[in-house]
C-alpha cells in the first residue's frame, strides 16, 4: 500500500470518526474502510479489504434500472484522472445485505469522492465519504422520488439535499451520543430528558455555522448554556507536543490554553495525559501542583478551569477546557452538565468536522516530523538547529518538495 494511503488509513480521525469513509487505491481496490463505514454496510474489515470496490458493491440485478456502479465508476475515474474532489449529489445505490445473502439493500447516499496525493502531486488513490441519507430521504424527499436520485438533471435542490444531510447526520451523531450514554450506567428519566435537550441545542449552534465555525460555534454555545462559565477553548493534540488552539470564545481563553503548553503544565494538558476531567476551582490554591501555570494563568484574569477530554472509546483526540474570570464570590463546583456538553463537543466535532480535524492532525504530523529531522540533522552533522532548519528548508525548495517528504527522507535515512 503507498505510503499516503497507509497515512489516512492509520489516522486516528478516520478510524474513529463517525462519518463512513473507504480508501481506494488506483486499482478502485478497497485498502481500508473505517468502523463507520463497516456499521452503515453491515460488512467486516475482512470483507472488503482488497476487494474490488465493484465486486464488494455491484449493482442490485434485481433492479434492471440501476445506476450505482455506473455513476459511482465515472466519479472515481474523474477523481483519479484529474485529481479533483468530486461531489455525486444524491445517488440510489443498494447494497448487498450479508444477513439474507442474495438480497439487496435498498440505499441513498450522498457520496463525495477525493483525491489523495503524494509529495509530487500524483493521485494515488481516492478517500470515498458516503452519508447514509436513506431515512432522510423518505421523508424529505421530492415527490419524484426514485426518478430524483436516478437521473443527474432531476437531482433535489442544494437545500433540499442539504437538509437531508443534515437530518441523516443528525441521526446518526445522536444514536453514538445515546450508545455511549447507555454504556456509562441507568440515568434518570429527567437527566436524560436534560441531556437531550442540550445535545439538541449544541448541534442546532453548530449546524448553524459554516463548517469552519464549527468548534467556535460548540465554544459560544459553552458559554451561553452552562451557567457560570464565561469563556471555553477547544484544543486538539496529534502526536507530538505542539497543540491546535482550534477554537476560543475570548482572547484571556486563548493566552490561558498559549500559556499551558508554554510552561508545560497547567490543568488542560493533564486532562489530555490522563484522559480525565481535571477541575480546578481556584487557581490561586493549586500553585503547588503546576507553580509556572498557576501564576501565569492567572495573571491574565482567570480564576477557575474545568478541562474536560475529548474523547470516545479508541482515542483522546483534545480538550474542552472552560474558564471562569476575575475574582470575588464564584462557585466552588464545575458547571452544572460540563461533562455531558464535553461528551457531545467530542461526538459534534467528530461528525462535523472530521475533514479539518484530519487535515490539523495531519499538519501536526507534519510538524513533529519536520522537528525530530532538524535535531537528527544537527547532531549527525555536528551544525546548529538553525543551520539544519535552513539545509532542509532549501532542499525542500531546490526539489520542489514539501518540507515533511524531506524530513521523513531524512528520518528514515538515519533510521529514526
Amino acid at each position: 500500500m503507498h505510503e499516503v494511503l497507509r497515512a489516512t488509513s492509520d489516522s486516528q480521525l478516520f478510524l474513529v470518526t463517525t462519518a463512513p469513509y473507504v480508501v481506494l487505491d488506483t486499482a478502485l481496490r478497497i485498502r481500508a474502510a473505517n468502523p463507520a463505514y463497516l456499521r452503515v454496510t453491515g460488512r467486516t474489515r475482512d470483507d472488503l479489504t482488497g476487494a474490488f470496490v465493484f465486486d464488494a458493491f455491484p449493482d442490485n440485478p434485481e433492479d434492471p434500472t440501476a445506476t450505482g456502479v455506473r455513476n459511482l465508476g465515472a466519479s472515481l475515474e474523474r477523481v483519479l484522472r484529474r485529481g479533483i474532489t468530486d461531489d455525486m449529489g444524491v445517488q440510489r445505490y443498494d447494497i448487498p445485505d450479508p444477513e439474507v445473502p442474495g438480497t439487496f439493500r435498498p440505499k441513498t447516499w450522498s457520496p463525495v469522492n477525493s483525491p489523495l496525493v503524494d509529495g509530487d502531486g500524483h493521485v494515488v488513490g481516492a478517500l470515498h465519504h458516503a452519508e447514509d441519507i436513506t431515512a432522510a430521504h423518505k421523508i424529505l424527499g421530492p415527490a419524484g422520488g426514485e426518478a430524483e436520485v436516478r437521473d443527474f438533471a432531476r437531482q433535489p435542490t442544494a437545500l433540499l439535499r442539504r437538509a437531508m444531510l443534515a437530518t441523516a447526520r443528525h441521526a446518526r451523531e445522536h444514536d453514538t451520543w445515546q450508545a455511549a450514554q447507555a454504556s456509562s450506567g441507568q440515568r434518570s428519566a429527567a437527566d436524560i430528558a436534560r441531556r437531550d435537550a442540550l445535545w439538541h441545542r449544541i448541534v442546532h449552534a453548530a449546524r448553524r455555522s459554516l463548517p469552519q465555525g464549527c468548534a467556535d460555534a460548540v465554544c459560544t454555545a459553552a458559554v451561553r448554556e452552562l451557567p457560570t462559565v464565561d469563556a471555553a477553548a477547544i484544543t486538539l493534540h496529534g502526536r507530538g507536543p505542539v497543540p491546535h488552539h482550534l477554537a476560543a470564545s475570548s482572547p484571556s481563553a486563548l493566552r490561558a490554553e498559549e500559556l499551558q503548553w508554554v510552561t508545560g503544565e497547567g490543568p488542560s494538558l493533564t486532562a489530555y495525559e490522563t484522559g480525565a476531567p481535571v477541575l480546578v476551582p481556584d487557581m490561586d490554591r493549586c500553585g503547588s501542583r503546576w507553580p509556572f501555570c498557576a501564576d501565569a494563568v492567572s495573571r491574565v484574569g482567570v480564576s477557575a478551569v474545568f478541562a474536560y477530554p475529548l474523547r470516545n472509546s479508541a482515542t483522546t483526540l483534545g480538550t474542552l477546557t472552560l474558564y471562569r474570570e476575575g475574582r470575588g464570590a464564584r462557585p466552588t463546583v464545575p458547571p452544572l452538565d460540563a461533562a455531558a456538553f464535553a461528551d457531545i463537543t467530542t461526538t459534534a466535532l467528530l461528525a462535523d468536522m472530521d475533514t479539518e480535524i484530519i487535515q490539523q492532525l495531519r499538519a501536526t504530523a507534519d510538524a513533529d516530523d519536520i522537528n525530530t529531522a532538524i535535531g537528527v540533522l544537527a547532531a549527525a552533522r555536528g551544525i546548529s538547529t538553525d543551520d539544519a532548519a535552513v539545509w532542509l528548508r532549501t532542499t525542500a525548495a531546490s526539489r520542489r518538495l514539501p518540507r515533511a517528504d524531506i524530513a521523513r527522507t531524512v528520518l528514515a535515512r538515519y533510521g529514526v
